[in-house]
């Protein structure tokens, strides 16, 4: 973590503004070596009302799609122990392109993923496609409904469609936070942590993820955990306050804004606005691209 806020000195508000952390990095960081890609081709066959409800689609298999197409066994020994510490069930998709479409509907269809297990606050590049969506409170435009986010809109009848992109992220966290702090979850943050009733600080064991982040920022936080006599031999005293400041800006600014996507969940889900009574087919193919997160599990 590059730069923590100081606490408690109202005085240096202005420097602590400036110090925040800052995660700008573009989707061309990729894990493990390379940004890998999957071309899927994505059916739906649904009823008129099906697509004024969202006719959702499971992607069968994804989760042995997306997996690496080759041997690890065949990587050499640096290659093999950066694999080893990935999870292939999550990624995070880095774009996505619209291939080619078919559609036998006479209204205009929208087609959305469920591309985060999160909320992160990414950035599209490429724009967000907001589309009339029928509400309670009538016609209203939306990019994105209950964790589905809009990729492309499929005109009435088309047939095909040259290569556009429909999805570029802007604002990824780069390899150093998501291979550091991506296995971490709110609860694993408080592993290691020992609080006293009506006291003002913690005790927090030397090898705690936490400590680390305050050594580094010891500085700006006035406190050198190195120079601080140890309890126990692992314990570290450190004021209450410091402690959740370093874990709500950790898990706020870093860990929530990891875009996983699970690929055993993923989804697409076709919607439409006053379709008329029939059957309908309509098909996308994808070119999505992704690299694999580095997780921590301790």
């Amino acid at each position: 973590m590059s730069k923590v806020n100081k606490v408690s000195v109202p005085q240096q508000e202005e420097e602590q503004k400036e110090s925040a952390p800052t995660f700008s990095v573009g989707a061309s960081d990729s894990e493990a070596g390379s940004t890998h890609a999957r071309r899927v081709v994505i059916e739906c066959n649904a009823s008129a009302d099906e697509l004024m409800n969202g006719a959702v689609v499971s992607l069968k298999n994804a989760q042995d799609v997306f997996k690496p197409n080759f041997n690890i066994d065949e990587l050499d020994e640096e290659q093999q122990a950066s694999f080893a510490k990935l999870d292939f069930n999550k990624g995070i998709v880095t774009g996505i392109k619209l291939k080619s479409v078919y559609s036998n509907c006479d209204e205009n269809v929208t087609v959305s993923m469920n591309l985060y297990d999160n909320t992160p606050q990414i950035t599209n590049t490429e724009g967000s496609l907001f589309t009339p969506t029928k509400t309670d409170m009538g016609i209203a435009h939306q990019s994105e409904s209950e964790g589905f986010v809009n990729l492309v809109n499929i005109m009435p009848y088309e047939r095909a469609r040259p290569n556009m992109d429909c999805y570029t992220p802007e604002n990824i966290l780069n390899n150093r936070f998501i291979s550091e702090y991506g296995g971490y979850t709110l609860e694993k943050l408080w592993e290691g942590i020992v609080p006293f009733k009506g006291e003002d600080y913690f005790y927090v064991q030397s090898d705690s993820v936490i400590l680390r982040v305050i050594s580094r920022n010891w500085e700006m936080l006035g406190i050198n955990t190195d120079m601080e006599k140890r309890r126990e031999n692992k314990y570290v005293k450190v004021s209450k306050d410091v402690v959740n400041n370093v874990i709500k800006q950790l898990y706020e600014q870093v860990i929530c804004q990891i875009p996983y996507t699970t690929f055993d969940t993923l989804q697409a889900r076709f919607s439409a606005n006053d379709v008329s009574e029939g059957d309908y087919k309509l098909t996308a193919e994808l070119l999505v691209e992704y690299k694999y997160p580095t997780l921590v599990d301790n």
